[in-house]
């Protein structure tokens, strides 16, 4: 009996190598590297106690346009997949690569018939740094958590099982979520085997375990360029100057309508505090509420007091003349004249603003029958959203580059991936919010209709801002306590890191840079859902605006030597393969040996129940 144990386990490290070996290597493509590491789960007996179980992570990076596959053996479920999505965002993030110039390639062996949920996340993360940074992983570290957004480490449970999983595979260091515990049994199980279990808050930490470095960025706190404020503050003047022409533009300075009065008082209201803003050096703010309030109120205002009384009929024929002004200015926004890569950025800015305005002029005429308020309200949104784009183009300087939305076709399928895995995993996630829940899945939709319809430049905003949205949901799922002063943190400064990073490349974030902005005017206590929003907003859009820039460039970053405990580094070589082949085709002899020595086959039990493993 003894001998067969050795066999079977024999049989068991080999096929795991093998398989992670044959599955690591994608044909026809350039490999940049390899990793692999061990992952540990829980699967249930049939007794019903959780015991922790072993399973082999490998990851192969390669050149290629982003793409993230993940397979198993078995079955890998949705959380896992989606994780790996995220996992590999946070890896490129943290050490300042495009993540667009490659292709990950992450395969899971374990023996149970499903290998699901998101506590792979962490080890995912450190596969991919791993490569990206040619730094080689320490065999004896391990680890479990999930990795957010932010690059923290979230909460995943069983621990305590996982931990004497680890100490049985003979790992010494074992890392896992702060904001989970391990319990005291467990501990002197693990310590009993040498192994120790350390808390971790973030990835940051989790590499300098399995690397000996920590990764290094200082960050630059003045991104409000000349050019920045120069461009907003004469947004905000175009702005404003049509907002008064508006204004000027009204039938009557007294109302002979209570609603129309309202919307004026509205109106002027805003424009109190628009010029707040703006005293206070915040141009786009001050702007931004300008188009959202103060324009379309004066909008309604002007059409309900034009209409003469019949407002459902001059409103209709206020639509159809709308729809011809949308397509006429935007065969004005998409002329080729780009002379940089920021003035390209204002150019998709322009082009996303006039596809809400045909979205909403939409809504309006659906509405016109049903609703005529909401009618009158899209109406009033679509015809601002129109307006603020020939802004937009008004301070572009004219110039001679090619420009032509299907040029953004492979952005747009590369965003519209990355926001329906973040919201698959964010539904999957069981605690949070139906309002955020429905505008993720709102901005998914239209970003998916956008890319049917070739309106590519489109569908990349709504995918960003669906994208942050789901951060916000995965965010608020980590919260311990009530607290999100952490996750703010985080979030702050890869916000300021990745602005820094994309100027450093050459172009002026725009939108990176106000939602920044925008993400400071809200205080802890008024606003904690838009400050991690909007951080990931300024982030995202920062990020693809440097795209615009750098393309595949890969940007470096410091890694520094730590103080932690690294060694026995070990990397697999090619030739190692031959080695595994040879183990198994003596282990295969030897059991045919003992085979045809005993002269029997021993059955397996038909009784034996299946089980679930959960990583």
């Amino acid at each position: 009996m003894l001998m067969n144990k050795i066999i079977y386990v024999l049989l068991f490290v080999v096929a795991l190598s093998l398989i992670g070996v044959s599955h690591a290597s994608p044909s026809n493509l350039t490999v940049i590297g390899k990793a692999g590491l061990y992952i540990f789960g829980v699967t249930q007996e049939p007794n019903g106690t959780m015991v922790g179980v072993p399973a082999m992570l490998n990851l192969t990076v390669t050149k290629g346009t982003g793409q993230i596959y993940i397979g198993s053996t078995p079955l890998t479920g949705t959380d896992t997949q989606a994780q790996a999505v995220i996992s590999t965002d946070v890896a490129c993030r943290l050490l300042n690569v495009n993540c667009n110039q490659y292709n990950f390639y992450y395969f899971i062996t374990s023996f149970s018939p499903e290998v699901s949920g998101p506590s792979a996340g962490g080890a995912f993360t450190i596969a991919a740094m791993s490569i990206l940074s040619g730094k080689p992983l320490n065999p004896n570290v391990a680890m479990t958590g999930t990795a957010n957004p932010d690059g923290s480490v979230g909460i995943v449970g069983d621990v305590s099982e996982k931990s004497e999983a680890a100490a049985l595979q003979g790992i010494k260091i074992l890392l896992y979520p702060s904001t989970d515990n391990v319990s005291s049994s467990a501990e002197s199980f693990d310590q009993a085997r040498g192994m120790e279990t350390i808390p971790i808050s973030t990835i940051d930490q989790a590499f300098e375990y399995f690397t000996g470095y920590s990764v290094y960025q200082p960050l630059n706190s003045s991104i409000y360029t000349p050019f920045y404020n120069a461009v907003m503050n004469r947004t905000y003047y175009v702005i404003s100057s049509y907002q008064t022409q508006l204004y000027d533009s009204l039938p009557s300075v007294t109302p002979s309508n209570q609603t129309a009065e309202y919307y004026i008082t509205t109106a002027q209201n805003a424009i109190t505090r628009e010029r707040s803003l703006y005293s206070e050096g915040d141009a786009y703010d001050a702007a931004s509420l300008a188009i959202n309030t103060s324009i379309p109120d004066l909008v309604m205002a002007r059409v309900i007091e034009s209409s003469g009384g019949n407002l459902q009929s001059y409103l209709s024929s206020l639509i159809n003349q709308e729809y011809g002004q949308i397509s006429s200015t935007y065969n004005n926004v998409t002329q080729d004249y780009v002379t940089n890569s920021s003035d390209l950025d204002l150019k998709l800015i322009a082009v996303d603003r006039l596809a809400q305005a045909s979205y909403l002029l939409n809504a309006s005429n659906s509405s016109l029958s049903s609703n005529l308020s909401q009618a009158l309200y899209y109406y009033a949104l679509a015809n601002t959203k129109r307006v603020s784009a020939v802004f937009w183009v008004s301070i572009l300087p004219r110039g001679h580059v090619s420009f032509s939305q299907d040029s953004f076709y492979n952005y747009s399928s590369y965003y519209l991936y990355k926001a329906s895995s973040y919201a698959d995993y964010s539904a999957l996630l069981g605690v949070n919010s139906p309002d955020q829940i429905s505008l993720m899945n709102y901005y998914l939709n239209k970003a998916n209709n956008y890319y049917n319809e070739g309106q590519y430049i489109p569908s990349i905003f709504d995918s960003i801002e669906a994208l942050g949205v789901s951060q916000l949901i995965i965010e608020e799922n980590s919260v311990i306590n009530g607290s999100f002063a952490p996750i703010n943190s985080q979030l702050a400064n890869m916000a300021l890191a990745s602005i820094d990073n994309a100027e450093r490349a050459g172009v002026t974030p725009f939108l990176g840079i106000s939602y920044y902005q925008y993400a400071q005017s809200f205080s802890p206590d008024t606003g904690e859902a838009y400050l991690i929003q909007f951080y990931a907003n300024s982030m995202l859009y920062s990020e693809f605006e440097e795209d615009l820039v750098s393309g595949a460039t890969l940007k470096s970053v410091a890694l520094v030597p730590s103080s932690a405990p690294v060694q026995n580094v070990y990397t697999f070589q090619p030739g190692d393969a031959y080695i595994l082949y040879f183990l198994f085709i003596v282990s295969l002899i030897i059991i045919a040996l003992k085979l045809i020595s005993e002269n029997r086959f021993y059955p397996v039990s038909k009784n034996k129940k299946t089980r679930h493993q959960k990583h």
